[in-house]
């Protein structure tokens, strides 16, 4: 045993700090082995506490039981830490070197803290810690290096499980052949945050940063992080389980490539809030954000971001997303979508519990308003349901939006927006919502009307009666035309059929001669007589029609069409007033 062997046996009996003055210090791995097996005698509770020496050999730790906890500062271990399924008090490494560490299954009863420590492994992951139970804190800080080659991750994580919080910190992950980190079903006690200056550089379908399945009892928080794969999504946490806030802060910047999305959250369950701000997420081949079927129970908020994607289900894919709070980011809130060839943002079957307060320009950069717009679809708002709209928005603009900036007619949008105003009172806005509707569907979906013949009454019906909904022009058109047939009646009273003898005359009896002028008000009435269907004024036993000439059966077939636009008008008023036509959904 060599002199600095001897003191580090003497410092672990005291729970010294054993700092190694010179260079050339050099303890075997062996050592620290017998020391926590307790047989060079009793071990303080401190634990062996080691600085600035080399360690010697592999430390083999496998399936240890250890009597004290383990503390590394500054030394240099040229071979790897292995500790599967062993019992730890707790362990630590501060500025030290070392090619790897093997965790799998081991049990830790305190913390396992790495701080300032180099991991360079170039067969494996710098931290295997595959199904590692740790009662206390995973705490990584400082300037943690680690690099790797292994499918499962430069930091394995798989299955631990962790009382209480983890954090990461300040961290520079590589790994050419996986994730950088790996924490598929990981089980945190408490919160899980990364955040200072992070950067995880993965390869593959997996992700640079992988939490598939991970359940999290408090805040699963990102802050500054730089998570980049080129071949596949930046951060992936398929189906993970937060139990506080999902947030994504001040400086993070995802990459990503392919179909998968750069932020895949897709099923992700979060029972407080999910918040983006400042935050870049880029994804040339796919979705930015891709959330398909997430539920957030409390709010979510996108601020001060940009969200750059490629994908025709959209750049942000919140399809069959559930939101028990509000959604959107409010105006002015510095939200940018960039959809490329795609689409934006896609909201198909989504449920928000409150308002939709998306930033009115992701859906049209000018904020417009009407029926005309210079740019094209970027939204989808397929079964989208909400309560009401949020701040920046009006019901015009958000008609705006449903009307030029969807790819297709649906009509569940416009039934939406026109429940959302009902319920605040607003019957005229929900007409004009309705008629919009029925218009959009007769320009972009004719076919869905029927034939030819179909459409030009669809479109006779929207003139004459506003589809239902505009009663009052309807009455004003049933006026307009028994002012015609008053007229009709007038002007027969004015074309002669022959010798003495006028289109429209007095009835012929045997105290009064044929041929006899009708006075202006029996022309009228007559007229109105049989212009008006189930309505006698008995004008036509003094003032009748000369059915026999041609004048007179043009009149009469005039008066019949009169007849029949009567009957058609005032069917479409009585159910205007009295709501016996189903409006149109």
């Amino acid at each position: 045993m060599t002199d600095w062997e001897t003191r580090l046996v003497d410092a672990a009996r005291r729970g010294d700090w054993l700092v190694c003055t010179d260079q050339s210090a050099v303890v075997r791995a062996e050592l620290i082995r017998e020391l926590l097996l307790g047989r060079h005698g009793d071990v303080d509770p401190r634990g062996v506490r080691l600085s600035g020496a080399l360690v010697e050999g592999t430390l083999d730790l496998d399936h240890v039981t250890a009597v004290a906890g383990l503390h590394l500062s500054e030394c240099v271990i040229h071979e790897s830490i292995t500790a599967a399924g062993a019992n730890l008090s707790h362990l630590s490494l501060s500025k030290a070197q070392v090619a790897g560490i093997d965790l799998v299954s081991a049990r830790i009863a305190g913390d396992l803290v790495l701080r300032d420590v180099e991991f360079t492994n170039t067969v494996g992951p710098a931290l295997n810690a595959d199904r590692v139970r740790i009662d206390g804190c995973l705490i990584m800080l400082g300037q943690v290096r680690a690099t790797g080659h292994s499918e499962f991750g430069v930091l394995n994580l798989i299955h631990a499980r962790i009382a209480s919080a983890f954090e990461l910190r300040d961290a520079e992950l590589f790994n050419n052949a996986g994730p950088a980190l790996m924490a598929d079903n990981i089980r945190v006690g408490d919160d899980l945050i990364m955040r200072g200056a992070i950067r995880a550089t993965g390869h593959g379908q997996y992700g640079a940063i992988s939490m598939l399945g991970a359940n999290i009892t408090g805040d699963l928080r990102l802050e500054g992080v730089q998570a980049t794969n080129t071949n596949g999504p930046g951060v992936r946490a398929h189906r993970a389980r937060v139990s506080g806030n999902l947030v994504l802060l001040s400086g993070t910047r995802i990459t990503g490539h392919g179909r998968v999305g750069a932020l895949n959250l897709v099923g992700v369950h979060v029972s407080a809030n999910f918040q983006l701000r400042n935050v870049e997420v880029t994804n040339t081949d796919g979705p930015a954000l891709a959330a398909r079927r997430m539920q957030v129970q409390g709010q979510v908020a996108l601020e001060e971001s940009r969200l750059s994607g490629n994908d025709l289900d959209g750049a942000v894919d919140l399809r069959g997303v559930l939101v028990g709070g509000s959604f959107g980011s409010g105006p002015r809130s510095g939200l940018r979508v960039d959809a490329g060839s795609g689409l934006a943002l896609n909201l198909s079957e989504m449920v928000i519990g409150n308002a939709v307060a998306i930033d009115p320009t992701v859906a049209c950069p000018v904020s417009g308003l009407g029926e005309q717009c210079l740019f094209d679809g970027r939204v989808m708002l397929n079964d989208l349901s909400f309560a009401a709209l949020g701040p920046g928005w009006t019901w015009g603009q958000w008609l705006h939006v449903i009307r030029r900036h969807t790819f297709a007619y649906h009509a569940s949008a416009y039934q939406r927006l026109a429940a959302v105003e009902r319920a605040a009172g607003h019957d005229g806005v929900v007409r004009r919502v309705l008629i919009a509707q029925q218009t959009d569907l007769r320009r972009d979906n004719p076919d869905d009307l029927g034939g030819f013949v179909i459409r030009r009454f669809h479109w006779l019906w929207g003139v004459l009666s506003g589809y239902g909904f505009r009663a009052r022009r309807t009455a004003a058109a049933l006026l307009v035309v028994l002012v015609i047939a008053g007229a009709l009646g007038w002007c027969a009273g004015q074309i002669p059929t022959g010798p003495g003898h006028l289109a429209a005359e007095r009835v012929s009896s045997a105290t009064a001669a044929a041929g006899v002028p009708c006075s202006t008000v029996e022309l009228v009435g007559l007229g109105l007589d049989r212009g008006l269907p189930l309505a006698m004024t008995g004008m036509r036993a003094r003032c009748d029609l000369d059915t026999v000439s041609h004048a007179g059966q043009a009149f009469t077939a005039a008066i019949w069409l009169v007849q029949l636009a009567v009957w058609g008008l005032a069917t479409l008023a009585l159910a205007g007033y009295t709501n016996l036509v189903r409006k149109p959904g």
